[in-house]
């Protein structure tokens, strides 16, 4: 079963809090799910948890028993004509843009988009991506739970995909929140965890190639340093340079896998950092003339 499979079925059990929030979730399913057919009007979902929800929802709303057919996979209902535009339309308010007629209370627009997630919602395993996604007909409704959404402080966008559109998030706590909404608390619970797990491990990993860079580029450094110390001693002596290189040569010659900080450690009297680094850089200056 796939993430976006284990989340339906488990929002497709869950119990609405009222009357409204029946007809608020039913509504957006069949906005998103509805077909119109020379042969007739069809809701349809290749989801069976959703089937069963439509067939109780709709029995819970209209008082009335619904039922599917199986092909292949796909699972349809036939809606009679005058039944859809005397009483669905008019009971789901199929064709109004009104938020608050639709979900008077913050429940509803819970159940408003758990309905539309049920009929074209989709999420990728958090654990390769974030990205969810709700696949709808109309522009008119894309852009209804884009502010929906808004207004709950979710940013959504909308994009049009083979003449459809597509209401989309791709922030992870943003996808978390949707799902809180919606109902599915341990999912959400688990994209906020695999996030902090994602972060944790690629702070880890910055860190540990912050650390192999800085090696790198210490070892870069200190061969370097023993080049020039080197060339000092074939072709100069380290007598010919002052004391203090002199001491500070012989140091580095010496423990030739040192930090400066241990180099400046090592001499008498013993310095800091800068003043280690100051010295073998003018040793390499000298170097650098001969």
């Amino acid at each position: 079963m796939s993430f976006t499979q284990n989340i339906k079925a488990q929002l497709a059990r869950m119990e609405n809090d009222c009357d409204f929030c029946d007809i608020a979730e039913l509504s957006s399913i069949v906005k998103v799910c509805t077909a119109y057919r020379d042969s007739g009007i069809q809701i349809v979902t290749e989801n069976e948890d959703v089937a069963e929800r439509i067939c109780s929802l709709f029995s819970r709303v209209f008082s009335k028993e619904i039922g599917y057919i199986n092909r292949n996979g796909t699972f349809k209902f036939e809606i009679e004509e005058d039944f859809f535009a005397d009483v669905m339309a008019l009971r789901l308010l199929l064709f109004n843009q009104e938020d608050a007629e639709i979900t008077p209370y913050d429940c509803c627009r819970s159940a408003y988009i758990r309905g539309a997630f049920l009929g074209g919602g989709s999420i990728s395993n958090p654990k390769v991506r974030y990205h969810m996604e709700f696949d709808v007909r109309y522009e008119s409704y894309a852009n209804q739970l884009r502010d929906m959404f808004g207004e709950i402080g979710i940013v959504a966008k909308i994009t049009c995909r083979k003449g459809r559109f597509v209401v989309y998030i791709k922030e992870c706590e943003a996808i978390a929140d949707v799902l809180g909404v919606m109902g599915d608390v341990s999912d959400s619970m688990e994209i906020y965890n695999i996030s902090i797990e994602k972060e944790l491990r690629n702070r880890l990993n910055r860190q540990q190639n912050c650390e192999l860079a800085n090696i790198d580029r210490v070892a870069k450094t200190a061969s370097l340093q023993m080049e020039c110390i080197k060339k000092i001693q074939k072709y100069m002596g380290f007598d010919n340079l002052p004391e203090t290189l002199k001491e500070m040569a012989e140091v580095r010659v010496k423990y030739p896998e040192d930090s400066l900080k241990e180099l400046g450690e090592r001499l008498n009297p013993p310095i800091g950092k800068s003043g280690v680094n100051h010295r073998l850089k003018r040793i390499m200056e000298i170097a650098e003339k001969l």
